[in-house]
């Protein structure tokens, strides 16, 4: 391997990593060897696996609780869905108030992953974090184009959920950026948890075959 391939900036990149979680509706209806599949036949690997019985602790360390302005995005996110469909969000929430709503769409997320097992992974490969959010989908269902797994496996409404008191059920999480995959495998999973392999066809995926 030639110094340029062995630089820090290359390597990273090659095995850069991000956190994949089956939610409890993707575990309940079976999908995720469905996911991993997809994951593996896009050439990354699965190098930490454990299906675990999440704890409130770490659903509110998950998700960033404490942070006003990500609770008031989900609140104006709620909103914009009932503007869309000309529908007044007091009348069904009994409140317009982003913030309010957003703090109900934060507990209704801790409810959510309490309700069954999850599945937690950890991914590796060329670009992995970018690559994983493109095959995962939007986060809204119905926005989720088909191929997704978003798109092929859930159709969930977010205004039906604000109505119905509860999270969207959209089967997948993967990290958005580096700092936020680092930060979730921190919780999710310890050092020696993860293993180190080569799959089958990693050299003619990754390597000079001519």
């Amino acid at each position: 391997m030639s110094d340029k391939m062995n630089h820090p900036a290359i390597q990273a990149i090659r095995h850069e990593q991000t956190y994949v979680m089956m939610k409890p509706d993707g575990v309940k209806r079976g999908l995720t060897g469905e996911v991993m599949s997809r994951i593996s036949k896009a050439g990354l690997k699965v190098v930490a696996l454990k299906m675990v019985k999440a704890t409130e602790d770490q659903i509110r360390a998950h998700y960033p609780m404490q942070d006003q302005e990500w609770v008031d995005g989900l609140g104006e996110k709620g909103l914009g869905t009932f503007e869309k469909l000309q529908l007044d969000a007091k009348e069904f929430l009994g409140t317009d108030n982003k913030s309010e709503i957003g703090r109900s769409v934060a507990e209704g997320l801790v409810d959510y992953m309490q309700s069954g097992p999850v599945v937690c992974m950890i991914v590796e490969g060329i670009g992995a974090i970018e690559a994983v959010r493109k095959m995962v989908g939007h986060t809204l269902p119905f926005k989720a184009e088909p191929g997704t797994i978003r798109g092929d496996f859930s159709v969930d409404s977010p205004v039906v959920a604000n109505v119905e008191g509860r999270a969207i059920q959209n089967v997948v999480h993967a990290s958005v950026v580096a700092d936020e995959a680092a930060h979730e495998i921190s919780i999710w999973f310890n050092e020696d948890e993860v293993i180190n392999y080569k799959i089958a066809g990693e050299d003619i995926m990754y390597g000079k075959i001519y």
